[in-house]
This record gives structure tokens, sequence and C-alpha cells, in this order.
């Protein structure tokens, strides 16, 4: 009984001292404020983008326009390359070079030009076929003198 004497006022001891005017108040710790981004920072990188985006843009097009001329040209310089056989009557060159052309974006006026060369030459490549027939079988049988 002596013990549970003993605990119940070292209970009562514990709780005395806690209930107590023992109560020593420490402030709060101040909130520490995490640094911010300063609104110049949001905005510098926009400072730097925004002028170049117009000049990557521009620099863009004016590549794909400049590559778009170049095709053109090239384009153009094998449609006169074709004409050029056409003239001289090497149907069979021209109609190669108009075959190497199929590979390449024509503009609508270029492939209407195309279209119609090509059907010149394969024309031409007929008459020129039975006229060589004619000849041949007009010398194997004697023609005129």
């Amino acid at each position: 009984m002596k013990i549970q004497i003993i605990i119940a006022t070292i209970a009562l001891s514990v709780a005395a001292v806690n209930f107590s005017g023992c109560k020593k108040e420490e402030p709060a710790p101040a909130a520490v404020e995490a640094p911010k981004p300063s609104d110049t920072m949001a905005t510098e990188p926009a400072k730097v983008v925004e002028p170049a985006r117009p000049a990557v843009a521009k620099e863009v097009v004016d590549d794909a326009a400049n590559q778009a001329n170049a095709e053109k040209a090239q384009s153009q310089s094998m449609i006169d390359k074709a004409k050029s056989y056409f003239a001289d009557q090497k149907y069979q060159d021209a109609l190669t070079t108009i075959s190497q052309l199929s590979a390449s974006k024509l503009t609508p006026d270029q492939q209407k030009l195309v279209d119609a060369l090509k059907a010149q030459i394969q024309n031409a490549m007929v008459k020129a076929s039975a006229s060589d027939a004619a000849s041949a079988l007009g010398g194997a049988l004697g023609g005129k003198k």
C-alpha cells in the first residue's frame, strides 16, 4: 500500500507541475517566406524569346521559299532541256528527261506543260517510227529510183 501512495503522490506531483504556472510562452517562429521569383525574372525569358520568334519564323519561311524557288528553277531547267531534245528530234532523251520530272514537285502550270510536251514527244515518236518503217519497206521493195 505504501507503493500505491508513493505512485499516487508522484502522479499528483507531475500533474501539479504540468498545470502550474511554469508555462513559458515561447514566441511562435516567424514565418519564413520563400523567395518569390521577381516579376522581372518571369518576363526576362519572354523578352528574349518574343523578338527571336518572328525572326526564326521569318528565317524558316525564307528557307522554305528559297527551297521552293530552287526546285521550281530546277524543274524548269529540266523542262527546257526536254524541249531542246524534242527540237533536235532526240525523242528518247526528251522522254527520259520528262520521266525524271515525275519525282519533282511541279507547279500546276509546269505540270500542264510537261503533260503537253510528253504527248507531243509520244506523237512524234509514233510518226518517226511509222516513217522509218515506211522507208525501210520502200527500200526493201525497191522504191523509186
